[in-house]
């Protein structure tokens, strides 16, 4: 067409349909992926100001999705404060576009996703929010760290999809949103089949600082949000974490609530799960990844003595005393929980101990028991399994019919009825 050409005028209908379809004055649209001609973004907060710090979010192709920014202020009593923003390239109507303060469309990508799908090798490290992702990075550089825009508030808009085959870890902030936001990233990263999810507890760095050069108990509860932005600060670096790799403890399989729950019934309603009580007297607890045996280390020069929790095998709880109806072969009844959350008992002769321990820990092993590698684990689970004195006792029989006072069925035993 060239200049002169005319056009129709619009029908009423016509017109009103055009004027509904127009973008509004005052909207907000995130134009996905960023155009090439767009100009570099430049928001300032109404309040804040320019951000001090922002991070973009590129999808597999690398092309710009978004940006999630930081403003660091004083409050009204003058203390340290912050707030996050996301901010995307924006259609705002009557053909203007813009930076604006608007989240990104979901789906969402992954932080860092480009480089997570370049390098298909490699474990990835889910955390929580920018910030923390960026000492994640620095304490971890073996790993893939990556975190979900918004972090706690929203990982479901994120798409996990690219995860799917890899092995992750989530690492958690040390407060009841970041146990939250962990639970849901789990879902999350089953749903998206990832190979396998482990753990990263706030107390497996948090629970030591170093000053000097020496690593130290903190002596005190972990601050409330506590993450690895923290543990950065307080010395922590990719050297000393490192130290820690080969403890199986240190990265159990993840657990989430439902699963927490299944601990909860074995220790009981009081029980604290982030935090597992020991037995009076006793060097074994049942924490929700597992058992744990107490370490007692006394410092030779100062005497003083620390104590650590040293996992070593998943839960396996020791269920009940069982003997026959004659009292003989007496044994335990042990109750394992596999990878896939079923529960699974054993009525384990207590002969079985006699020996090395070869056999009973195949048969734990074939059940889904997941035990540390090493001579400390399989010791510590024989004095386990030895030592435990369950307040239940069960009978073992040989055969269906009546024993005692009771009928014993293959999978129930019928009591007589009282008249």
């Amino acid at each position: 067409m060239d200049a002169t050409t005319m056009f129709a005028p619009l029908s009423s209908n016509e017109a009103m349909t055009a004027e509904q379809t127009a973008p509004k004055a005052n909207c907000k649209t995130p134009i996905v992926p960023v155009p090439d001609d767009a100009p570099p973004m430049t928001f300032k907060h109404p309040k804040f100001g320019e951000p001090s710090k922002s991070w973009p979010y590129r999808n597999a192709d690398c092309d710009l999705v978004g940006y999630v920014c930081r403003w660091d202020f004083l409050d009204s009593e003058g203390r340290p404060a912050k707030e996050f923003f996301p901010v995307t390239y924006c259609d705002i109507g009557n053909g203007r576009r813009a930076w604006r303060s608007k989240g990104m469309p979901a789906p969402r990508p992954l932080f860092n996703l480009p480089f997570m799908v370049d390098v298909t090798e490699g474990t990835v490290l889910v955390v929580e929010g920018e910030k923390t992702r960026d000492a994640a990075a620095e304490l971890f550089p073996d790993m893939l760290a990556t975190t979900p825009a918004h972090g706690a508030k929203s990982p479901h808009l994120t798409d996990f999809s690219p995860l799917a085959g890899r092995d992750v870890i989530i690492a958690t902030d040390n407060d009841k949103a970041g146990q939250e936001y962990g639970d849901k990233v789990c879902e999350l990263l089953r749903a998206a089949g990832a190979a396998s999810i482990r753990h990263l507890p706030p107390d497996r760095l948090g629970a030591w600082r170093w000053q000097d050069g020496e690593k130290v108990l903190r002596g005190e509860p972990i601050p409330e949000g506590w993450d690895l932005a923290d543990a950065l600060d307080e010395g922590w670096t990719a050297e000393r974490v490192a130290e820690l790799h080969d403890d199986p403890a240190f990265l159990p399989p993840y657990r989430d609530a439902a699963e927490r729950k299944a601990a909860q019934s074995m220790l009981g309603d009081d029980a604290d799960l982030d935090g597992p009580e020991a037995f009076e007297g006793w060097p074994f607890r049942l924490a929700w990844n597992g058992v744990e045996k107490r370490i007692e280390r006394a410092d030779k020069e100062t005497g003083m003595i620390t104590v650590e929790w040293r996992w070593f095998c998943s839960l396996l709880e020791v269920a009940a005393e069982t003997r026959s109806s004659e009292g003989e072969e007496w044994g335990r009844l042990l109750s394992v929980t596999d990878r896939d959350q079923r529960t699974k008992e054993w009525a384990m002769p207590m002969a079985m101990l006699a020996g090395d321990g070869t056999a009973y820990r195949e048969r734990l092993l074939s059940l889904g028991l997941i035990m540390a590698p090493g001579k400390f684990a399989r010791d510590a689970l024989h004095e386990y399994i030895s030592t435990a004195r369950p307040d239940t006792k069960a009978r073992c029989v040989a055969r269906v019919g009546w024993h005692s006072r009771s009928f014993t069925l293959s999978n129930q035993t019928v009591e007589p009825a009282h008249g």
